[in-house]
């Protein structure tokens, strides 16, 4: 899965700023099912690194989204020979059981896979 170079979305009346350690839970996700296929469905989040099957983006200056537990990053995304900046969003919901990434105004929810 390569994500798509990002055009500007606003989501700013709904941020707040927060410290620079703030993150949402690491682990592994899936759209859909738990399973190891396809790759291209398995989204990876540790200590503010973000991976998928093709590209990695390393998450800085988290802002917390008022009225939720996630966060806004600014993505410093390589992957495929180009590297590129992201403007993403995670939510945690259902208590962590789904991770909702925003990114380029494209919602998408993974499944949690591991704690």
């Amino acid at each position: 899965m390569t994500l798509a170079r990002p055009t500007t979305f606003l989501i700013a009346a709904a941020l707040t700023a927060h410290s620079a350690s703030a993150e949402v839970a690491n682990g592994r996700f899936q759209i859909g099912a738990c399973t190891t296929h396809p790759e291209e469905t398995i989204m990876r989040l540790e200590n503010n690194v973000l991976s998928f099957s093709e590209s990695v983006c390393t998450l800085s200056n988290p802002v917390e989204v008022m009225g939720t537990d996630g966060y806004s990053y600014i993505g410093t995304c390589a992957g495929e020979g180009e590297a590129w900046t992201a403007n993403m969003v995670l939510i945690p919901l259902q208590d962590g059981a789904v991770m909702r990434l925003i990114n380029d105004g494209i919602v998408t929810d993974y499944t949690r896979c591991t704690p």
